[in-house]
């Protein structure tokens, strides 16, 4: 029992309503007894928190948000090939393609395959500052799909006693990414906009708690089942899966929303749909004519007195039409309900009638993990109309893309991995001569037969090296690169000289600010901006420094955050760094762990960590043609391991994309790709080589040669 916290006065209080025989005042009563006065606090349960996962390193949302705005979070969009009619047009100034007119952002909409990490690409979206995208994305997305990397094939088809899904890639790190993606994909929906999430069974039902906590359960509209495959042999000590998992969310309660229909089973029509129309041969349904007495007036027609549901003259004019079917049983007419003008069955949340992508299927790109076109059809034609915008950001062979286009749909698609990006760009170059929509199934095959509408292949957060980053030899280029990253302007030497400080170039809001020397080999080795830094910049400055100082330096250099000072003369100082991340600026500061471009089809869905900008390095090959295929005679890429160390002989190639007829008007369109594990003694067995065959060798950073012919 809890022991009552009663006062001296309460005490007091107490014996005097026993000696009175009185009851004691409220307040005293339920201290007395508590139990009795207890009120449930309904405000708390209605503000109480859904069920949500928790795991080491989960943010807020505002934590993850707010970071787009500081530095390292949006990346800028370049304009890498622009094409028409599924042809490249050369000489296009990326300004001009992409300039709106009269205040009309969509003036100039171009639909855009998007190369990069799809987190940076997110950020610039979501800042809305980019010219390619701003006032186009953010707010203005109808309908989202996107099927992330949940498992690889060999997480599928694993052995007993190997490493599982969660044991390779850790869940608290997954399920963050993936749940960092989808709060800034929640900001680019359009009010009336819809998400659909594909997953499997490996991690859906903790992908299904992140979607409630950031879309909102109430916003939760269906658990799609999908049957993806034919059933399977047997599983070790479980039942083999057949089915994938789609979340369907929405904005607001308000979103776009088209019934779809699927057809008759045979042993519907045949049970329902029996009776056969004399003169047209159509089957039909016979549906009452009868309503209810009291509620449907009560009139004779034809000798027959009943509620009718129609007035007379209606009665009159489907008759005439022959639309009425007159049993020989009771002799009350019936309507015809004809089979063909039938929608037919709604689509339920169970999807059985969608096959797989198979290998001999007339829309294999022969991508890992491609989905069909119906089901991206349905899902499109039910959550959008012709003209909105579908977005997909783990696009992969580019499915999304490829149905948007040909429902009339504006669309932007995104993958980090280069076999995507240019499995995607010959996807849609080809789009014409691909299978027209509705015709699977059919014996029958026509084309879609219309030329792409304008898109183009744009990189987020990549930078050409040589013109960008050759540092020891580039000082200039690489301080103009990091004025532009932050958007400073009007670079002048001569500041240096006034702050006493080098490398003190251009002003922020009239206040210094100066480019860390990464250029300086020693300088980068061993000094780091710290307390006893930023002590000896105010030594420097011989007290005349005060107010705001900034500092670019790259985030693995900088050891302290905004730092207020004071200088000689006792005026404050603010050290404010502008850090950034970055794969590459040399081989001394290679601190991060580079996400690899895959080298064979079974990990092709390991792309999927966040990375910030990076930097394009050369990459060579020489290409013989072998009776038996190709020969690599010579591949150079400058990138380095995880272990600091250059790549040896083909150790740094991820895949040759082979490209069968060349035509550089057309742009390089993907025949056959080659991965590493696919090359024997730098031999690798190609077919239809013909004497326009081309490649491009990707490393496995992603960086890609100049297109090379095969001689």
């Amino acid at each position: 029992m809890n022991r009552l916290d009663l006062s001296e006065e309460d005490l007091l209080v107490l014996q005097k309503c026993l000696n009175d025989g009185t009851e004691p005042p409220p307040e005293l009563a339920k201290k007395l007894f508590p139990s009795l006065y207890a009120t449930f606090d309904f405000k708390t349960l209605k503000d109480a928190k859904l069920p949500t996962i928790e795991y080491a390193g989960k943010r807020s949302e505002a934590a993850i948000l707010n970071e787009a705005s500081a530095f390292g979070g949006g990346s800028p969009l370049q304009l890498e090939r622009y094409f028409e009619g599924g042809k490249i047009s050369k000489g296009t100034n990326q300004l001009d393609l992409f300039r709106e007119s009269k205040g009309q952002p969509e003036s100039n909409w171009r639909n855009l395959i998007v190369q990069g990490d799809n987190l940076q690409f997110l950020k610039t979206c979501y800042l809305n500052q980019d010219p390619i995208i701003r006032d186009k994305v953010k707010g203005k997305v109808k309908l989202i799909y996107i099927d992330p990397p949940f498992a690889t094939k060999g997480d599928f088809e694993g052995n007993v006693g190997e490493d599982s899904y969660a044991d390779r890639v850790d869940r608290g790190e997954f399920i963050e990414g993936l749940r960092e993606r989808l709060i800034y994909l929640r900001e680019l929906l359009a009010d009336d906009g819809s998400i659909y999430l594909h997953c499997d069974w490996h991690m859906g039902h903790s992908i299904k708690l992140i979607m409630d906590e950031v879309f909102k359960s109430g916003l939760f509209h269906n658990h799609i089942t999908w049957k993806r495959s034919t059933p399977r042999g047997n599983a070790y000590r479980r039942y083999p899966e057949l089915t994938d998992y789609i979340f369907f969310y929405s904005q607001s309660s308000q979103y776009a929303w088209n019934q779809q229909y699927g057809e008759y089973r045979t042993a519907y029509i045949e049970k329902y749909y029996s009776y056969i129309d004399e003169t047209t041969g159509q089957r039909f349904q016979p549906t009452s004519l009868l309503g209810h007495a009291g509620i449907n007036p009560v009139y004779e027609w034809r000798g027959i007195r009943k509620p009718w549901r129609y007035p007379k003259h209606r009665l009159d004019e489907l008759d005439a039409k022959k639309l009425l079917y007159w049993p020989k049983e009771d002799g009350i007419p019936r309507l015809k309900r004809f089979l063909e003008d039938q929608k037919g069955v709604p689509i339920q949340s169970l999807w059985d009638d969608i096959p797989p992508v198979n290998s001999q299927a007339a829309e294999d790109t022969g991508f890992p993990t491609q989905k069909p076109e119906a089901l991206l059809e349905r899902i499109i034609l039910a959550s959008s109309n012709p003209g909105d915008l579908v977005m997909d950001v783990f696009a992969g062979s580019g499915t999304t893309a490829a149905v948007a286009e040909k429902l009339g749909r504006r669309w932007i698609v995104c993958d980090f991995g280069k076999h995507a990006i240019y499995t995607m760009q010959k996807r849609m170059c080809q789009i014409a001569e691909s299978q027209k929509l509705g015709n699977q199934g059919k014996k029958k095959k026509e084309k879609y037969g219309e030329a792409p509408k304008p898109f183009c292949v744009v990189s987020v957060g990549a930078f050409d090296f040589q013109k960008i980053m050759n540092l020891r030899k580039n000082r200039d280029a690489y301080i103009s690169f990091v004025m532009g990253i932050f958007g400073l302007a009007e670079r002048d030497d001569k500041l240096a000289a006034k702050y006493r400080i080098n490398n003190v170039c251009v002003l922020k809001e009239g206040n210094p600010v100066e480019v860390y020397p990464v250029w300086d080999d020693e300088f980068l080795r061993n000094v780091r901006v710290d307390e006893e830094y930023l002590r000896g910049i105010l030594a420097q400055s011989g007290g005349k420094l005060k107010g705001d100082y900034y500092i670019i330096a790259p985030e693995t250099c900088v050891r302290v955050g905004e730092t207020k000072m004071k200088n000689s003369r006792g005026d404050r100082v603010t050290f404010k760094p502008l850090t950034f991340p970055y794969k590459v600026l040399e081989e001394v500061a290679r601190n991060f762990s580079i996400e690899e471009q895959p080298s064979s089809p079974d990990n092709i869905n390991k792309l999927i960590s966040s990375v910030g900008f990076y930097f394009n390095e050369t990459v060579e090959v020489e290409i013989k043609k072998t009776a038996k295929g190709l020969k690599i005679n010579r591949f150079t890429t400058s990138i380095l391991d995880r272990n600091e160390k250059r790549y040896e002989g083909l150790e740094g190639l991820a895949m040759l994309l082979v490209d069968s007829d060349y035509d550089e008007d057309k742009g390089f369109t993907v025949d056959t790709v080659i991965y590493q594990k696919d090359i024997k003694a730098n031999e690798a067995a190609v077919t239809g080589l013909t004497s326009r065959s081309a490649v491009i060798a990707i490393d496995k950073h992603g960086n890609e040669s100049s297109v090379m012919k095969i001689r």
